[in-house]
């Protein structure tokens, strides 16, 4: 018996490209502009250094806004966020009120990545299209996914048999 009821996720192309694209573009930024003997211009080298350290912060944000996968088992809800190494939330079904799968065109589409809505509660948007809002006691939460409509019937068919 198999205790995963659902498995999804959803990867932001546009967004992990546009910051692939800044990273490399100031990494080229940096190597174009370090000066040939850095000890004598330490201003350009100040310049360098600062894009470089921006080309980092644009593939930590590019890895961090490219996926978004959601595990719905017999016992919890796990969601993991990011390509990064950061722990998953797991929240126990129990706590799970409603499921039901939305669509994000809307402004909601505007905000992305880890954030919070007003009325809507916390959302996790890695791109527009559609997704999940979950109920966890009274608090909605958002999630970007593919296909939602199977996770809300496998929840419904797991609850349905338990009565």
């Amino acid at each position: 018996m198999s205790f995963l009821l659902w498995s999804g996720q959803a990867i932001g192309h546009r967004r992990a490209g546009v910051g692939a694209l800044v990273a490399v573009a100031c990494a080229a930024a940096a190597v174009t502009l370090f000066p040939e003997h850095p000890f004598d211009r330490p201003k350009t080298l100040a310049a360098a250094a600062l894009l470089f350290v921006a080309a980092l912060a644009a593939l930590v944000w590019a890895a961090a806004m490219a996926h978004v996968s959601v595990q719905i088992s017999m016992y919890n809800v796990r969601i993991r966020h990011g390509l990064l190494p950061m722990p998953p939330i797991q929240v126990p079904l129990r706590m799970v009120n409603s499921l039901r799968a939305v669509d994000v065109q809307s402004s909601i589409a505007q905000r992305w990545g880890w954030t919070w809505i007003p009325g809507r509660g916390r959302a996790v948007i890695v791109r527009s299209g559609p997704a999940l809002l979950f109920d966890f006691a009274g608090r909605q939460f958002t999630i970007s996914v593919d296909d939602p409509d199977e996770a809300e019937a496998a929840l419904n068919r797991m609850r349905s048999s338990a009565r």
